[in-house]
């Protein structure tokens, strides 16, 4: 069986301990311990732990755009989607898989001095934003919602809601937490007329 390369390897320990136990909860040393390999290897991929973190939150928020715009695009409309969305997070949740947004966890856990990897979460954050307000502007071409709706402001309310609903999930320990998505998210969506 061919061993994945070091790098890959790196990244995919990284990503699943960060999510697990936490950024800052995490180092170097254990990451390499997982990934089989010795801290030489590392730093020929990464100058430093800030670096393999922003590497990380790219994969992460590609995975997550990804999955958002194919739940899109399988459900136009747009509470078909938040349904959908909630499917998923629901799913996780119950296979012990959600450990709350990669992005807010790592924000809380990142020092000030830390600016490269907070400005990453940052764009991270308006790419994620940018997407919905995307996706619900097409809704409103497509007749699914009101016309009175202002895309970019919808889509930071979902956002906000979504992170909220996380982090409340994971203060609470309730997967019934979840499910205030899909509820939230019918009270700020006007169906088209």
């Amino acid at each position: 069986m061919k061993k994945e390369p070091t790098k890959l390897r790196l990244l995919a320990v990284s990503r699943n301990l960060f999510l697990k136990q936490g950024y800052s909860e995490t180092g170097l040393n254990q990451i390499v311990d997982e990934a089989k390999t010795v801290k030489a290897s590392l730093y020929q991929h990464f100058s430093s732990k800030e670096e393999l973190g922003k590497e990380v939150l790219k994969i992460y928020s590609d995975e997550n755009l990804n999955l958002l715009k194919t739940l899109m695009k399988r459900n136009p409309k747009p509470l078909d989607f938040i349904k959908a969305w909630v499917r998923i997070l629901s799913r996780e949740a119950r296979m012990s898989q959600l450990f709350g947004c990669g992005m807010a966890n790592f924000r809380a856990q990142i020092n000030s001095d830390e600016v490269h990897i907070r400005s990453e979460i940052e764009r991270i954050a308006n790419q994620t934003i940018d997407c919905l307000s995307e996706f619900l502007q097409n809704s409103i071409q497509n007749g699914y919602i009101s016309k009175k709706v202002d895309p970019n402001s919808l889509a930071k309310q979902l956002f906000i809601v979504y992170e909220g609903v996380l982090q409340s999930y994971r203060l609470l320990d309730d997967k019934k937490s979840l499910d205030e998505l899909y509820k939230i998210a019918e009270n700020l969506i006007p169906i088209s007329e």
